[in-house]
């Protein structure tokens, strides 16, 4: 025996799948459970135990981890005839990493603590790479005791875990990252373009952007790939920030604070998954500035016309 606290997953998707494998590496006696089992097939080759419902895999587990895409999910796996909710009793502890509206996270929370469980939202960023790395940062909603009851669980994936506030404060703490990384991604789409329509190498202009105030993640991930055609789908897509830029938007609603540079942000992406781009990576971004033309040589854009590009419809009114 491990000694190690029985461990139940739910939501291994791109983020969730390779946080799995690290609390199944560390020893953590892993069960999982997915709606689509062949996604967890490896998982359960190597060792974990595959659970039909989610009512059981909480049944068998100490500690129950999830990290569910959305509403949809959460209502199917959480509350669902046999869902999460059917299994959990007294004693239990919950972590969702899911990235969900505050008002979800706050349900689920009353929820389990009306079973006498408890609960904790730990949102975390990151981005797939740093999933698989080990190397997340999560930001932790709930009470400090159960924080550090699954700090060494939550370190086999996060390099750093901040407690930010009681529960609900890590979903909000997400909401104002994926307003900044849509902002970002935005900025640095446009000086993609700019860069291609100078006719400058995108790799060599990095190297001074990343340097001085400009530096940031989004523009070291965004460049020069955003200037180098690709319709590969990837972890972080296009199309998978829409419904949590909505959700950024429900909670600028909620304290009646009007954002409009998240707004136009907001436009650039719907522009592009309005072409039919929603699959792209976010560094594909830099399409709309050319209305989606092919990107040719290495690290130059060419850009049809010499105008700017078409004005977008006014930002939507986030309040």
């Amino acid at each position: 025996m491990s000694g190690l606290p029985r461990v139940g997953f739910v939501g291994a998707g791109v983020m969730g799948l390779p946080m799995a494998w690290h609390l199944l590496s560390a020893g953590y006696p892993l069960t999982v459970y997915a709606r689509t089992p062949a996604k967890v097939a490896a998982l359960t080759g190597a060792g974990a135990t595959l659970a039909g419902t989610p009512a059981q895999l909480a049944e068998t587990s100490e500690l129950i981890v999830g990290c569910l895409l959305d509403e949809e999910a959460v209502e199917a796996v959480y509350h669902g005839a046999h869902g999460l909710f059917s299994g959990v009793r007294g004693g239990h502890l919950l972590v969702e990493h899911g990235t969900l509206a505050p008002r979800v996270v706050r349900a689920l929370a009353a929820r389990a603590g009306g079973l006498g469980a408890g609960f904790l939202d730990v949102p975390v960023t990151g981005g797939p790479q740093r999933a698989r790395e080990g190397r997340l940062t999560g930001m932790a909603g709930g009470r400090a005791e159960h924080l550090d009851a699954v700090r060494p669980l939550l370190g086999t994936y996060c390099s750093e875990l901040v407690h930010v506030g009681p529960l609900g404060a890590g979903a909000q703490v997400k909401m104002v990252n994926q307003l900044l990384v849509s902002v970002h991604v935005a900025a640095a789409a446009e000086a993609a373009a700019l860069l291609g329509r100078l006719g400058l190498d995108a790799a060599r202009a990095k190297t001074v952007l990343m340097s001085g105030w400009a530096a940031g993640s989004m523009l070291d991930y965004c460049l020069p790939a955003a200037l180098t055609s690709s319709t590969a789908p990837s972890g972080a897509t296009i199309g998978g920030l829409l419904p949590v830029q909505e959700r950024v938007a429900e909670v600028l609603a909620e304290v009646g604070l009007d954002a409009p540079v998240f707004g136009a942000a907001r436009q650039v992406f719907a522009a592009l998954a309005a072409s039919g781009g929603s699959a792209l990576d976010l560094s594909q971004l830099a399409r709309v500035h050319d209305g989606g033309s092919p990107v040719t040589g290495p690290g130059r854009h060419r850009v049809p016309g010499s105008g700017v590009p078409s004005p977008l419809p006014a930002p939507a009114v986030t309040r």
